[in-house]
């Protein structure tokens, strides 16, 4: 199944099971070949991971810092070996991502700023995306 798109009642079930306090997200990420970026985007990366690193990380970063809010990669790096994973799991990259709380997640993904600069690169960059959220135990 191709999934590519967080919303909002994704967002609403995931904040009414994790409820308050700091939350690990965990993305396994599935690149496009080349970047899709829309007609007459300005500041297109030359391929994918250049898309999703530079271009949506950087950008999302920098929405965050705009309204205050940390956020911390853990851990980004290449799937080597799927030692128990289907045809389908054929993922490129796992990075996990820590927040304050779901409720920065969410500020930053809600913004202008984040629509207009960061989820371009992201959609261009990702053919197919899986997203969890994680609270420590």
């Amino acid at each position: 199944m191709i999934l590519n798109e967080l919303t909002p009642q994704a967002l609403d079930a995931a904040r009414k099971t994790i409820g308050d306090g700091p939350v690990v997200m965990v993305n396994l990420l599935w690149f496009h070949e080349r970047p899709h970026y829309p007609q007459g985007f300005a500041g297109p990366k030359a391929n994918s991971r250049e898309a999703y690193y530079q271009g949506y990380a950087g950008a999302i970063r920098a929405v965050a810092a705009d309204l205050g809010i940390e956020m911390e990669l853990v851990y980004a790096g290449d799937r080597l070996s799927g030692l128990l994973a289907g045809p389908d799991e054929d993922w490129d990259d796992i990075a996990i991502v820590r927040y304050r709380s779901l409720d920065d997640l969410r500020r930053i993904v809600e913004t202008k700023a984040y629509q207009e600069t960061a989820q371009p690169h992201r959609l261009a960059a990702i053919a197919n995306w899986r997203f969890f959220a994680t609270k420590s135990k």
